[in-house]
């Protein structure tokens, strides 16, 4: 009599990440290994962004015009870090989230993860780059792209995730993937726009991320108010 398969993920033992040949699909580590991967990567690339404010050599500056100078020339690079270290705090927030909420991972989800922290590690490059040429378009739009890869493939994790229901932890509710989705899907959607901006001319377009704050937040209330509806609606 032929033995039936057995679905590994709804063995027992895999709460420890078995690594029985068997489950093909399962990964035979912790997921904490993959979770200080993913943090010290996203924490080296935000650190390694303040190097692109490169200061001049001492001996150079003479005078206090000539370090107020300094300090205008190297303000399209400040303002390209900020940009770029609240975004990507914004991002390892979202992933840090979905972390909490996993309590398995696959090798698909793994695959996206390896190709998440490659668009990440560019990040310090394309910020660097967009701000020696503040006004020049290309530059611009290697950045754009950059975080357009980044919150593209969060948000295909997040959509990944979802789907897979057997990697959630016991209790999880659809309800938080219902608000996640949208908010994880604004970054990629404003680099889109961003990079259209740019092709059209505009040396200006890594403005658009400032609308990220307002569209979180009105995403929110909207969920907040279809929460308060269907709590008030009858069973």
């Amino acid at each position: 009599m032929p033995i039936k398969a057995v679905n590994c993920r709804h063995r027992d033992f895999l709460r420890d990440m078995s690594t029985d040949p068997a489950c093909a699909g399962w990964i035979g580590f912790s997921k904490s290994r993959f979770e200080a991967l993913t943090d010290g990567i996203f924490g080296i690339a935000m650190t390694l962004l303040v190097l692109g404010l490169s200061v001049p050599a001492v001996e150079t500056i003479k005078t206090s015009t000539e370090i107020m100078e300094i300090l205008r020339s190297l303000f399209p690079d400040f303002v390209h870090y900020c940009i770029a270290f609240l975004l990507l705090h914004g991002m390892w927030v979202s992933h840090h989230g979905l972390s909490q909420k996993m309590q398995f991972i696959d090798h698909r989800f793994l695959h996206l993860n390896s190709f998440l922290l490659l668009s990440v590690a560019v990040i310090p490059f394309s910020t660097s780059f967009a701000g020696d040429f503040p006004v020049s378009i290309i530059p611009a739009m290697v950045l754009e792209i950059n975080l357009l890869a980044v919150g593209g493939i969060l948000l295909a994790q997040w959509i990944y995730v979802a789907s897979t229901r057997d990697l959630l932890r016991p209790g999880s509710r659809e309800d938080d993937f219902s608000l996640a989705i949208p908010i994880t899907a604004v970054i990629p959607a404003l680099s889109f726009c961003g990079i259209v901006a740019a092709m059209l001319g505009s040396p200006w377009s890594m403005g658009i991320y400032l609308l990220a704050p307002p569209i979180i937040f009105v995403i929110k209330r909207i969920n907040n108010m279809n929460g308060s509806e269907n709590s008030l609606s009858p069973v």
